[in-house]
């Protein structure tokens, strides 16, 4: 059994990022955009998790939340609005009204924003199953993935390889360790590429320490990037 998460919003293209990430969670997810379709569905789908998209749909996000709280309780069914700097204080009130769980403010759209809603889903439900999206890929020397970052102070390209990776982040090992010695955590890399498998992917990351080598968290892939790593980490596991 797995727990599903009914995401309410415009933007399509967020099933398949949730999917993506939250999958390999636990979860399954699935996305209404019309606002009076979800609301006939929410009560036979009776979801665990509630993701609706307040700033897409200021009129009806209120009986959305009412249609799920009159069959679940607080307890049971996690509730939590997305919402825009235009969700004022008697907007707040009325979702504390309703017992939304929590707002969140953020976009829903790089690894970061995902890592941060699923931090705050665990504050009220444990998903079922939990196999780890950190689970960690070691690639051999066959393997090869190759990881090239715009260094952030002298703008130098400094190439090597991931010795580790997962979909969160990876460890890069630069083919001279000198050129990254300055480098500190907390840094943002803002231009990075990875190619893994048959796939050339572009992204940002911070720096979380640095021993010669950088552990990085991944904070945004361009285009598709994130569920192509997320497949691609998944596929080499899998055949472990």
């Amino acid at each position: 059994m797995r727990v599903l998460i009914m995401i309410v919003a415009a933007d399509r293209a967020l099933k398949g990022r949730f999917n993506a990430f939250f999958g390999a969670l636990g979860y399954t997810s699935v996305q209404y955009t019309h606002p009076l379709k979800a609301i006939d569905n929410i009560e036979d789908l009776s979801p665990d998790v509630l993701i609706c998209a307040a700033v897409d749909y200021p009129r009806h996000w209120k009986l959305i939340v009412k249609q799920l709280r009159d069959t679940r309780e607080y307890s049971e069914a996690v509730i939590i609005l997305n919402v825009d700097d235009h969700f004022d204080t008697d907007e707040v009130d009325k979702a504390a009204f309703l017992r939304v769980n929590a707002i969140c403010p953020n976009k829903m759209e790089s690894i970061e924003d995902l890592r941060r809603l699923d931090h705050l889903i665990r504050r009220y439900k444990t998903p079922l199953e939990h196999p780890d999206i950190h689970n960690t890929w070691i690639p051999s020397d066959a393997d090869r993935v190759s990881f090239m970052i715009n260094h952030p102070l002298n703008f130098h390209i400094v190439s090597g390889r991931l010795i580790e990776l997962s979909p969160a982040g990876g460890i890069f090992r630069p083919d001279e360790p000198g050129d990254i010695a300055d480098l500190e955590p907390g840094m943002l890399i803002e231009s990075a590429s990875m190619r893994v498998g048959d796939s050339l992917l572009d992204l940002r990351a911070r720096i979380i320490s640095n021993a010669d080598s950088l552990s990085l968290a991944f904070i945004e892939f361009a285009d598709d990037g994130f569920m192509n790593l997320l497949h691609e980490v998944n596929r080499r596991l899998a055949a472990v």
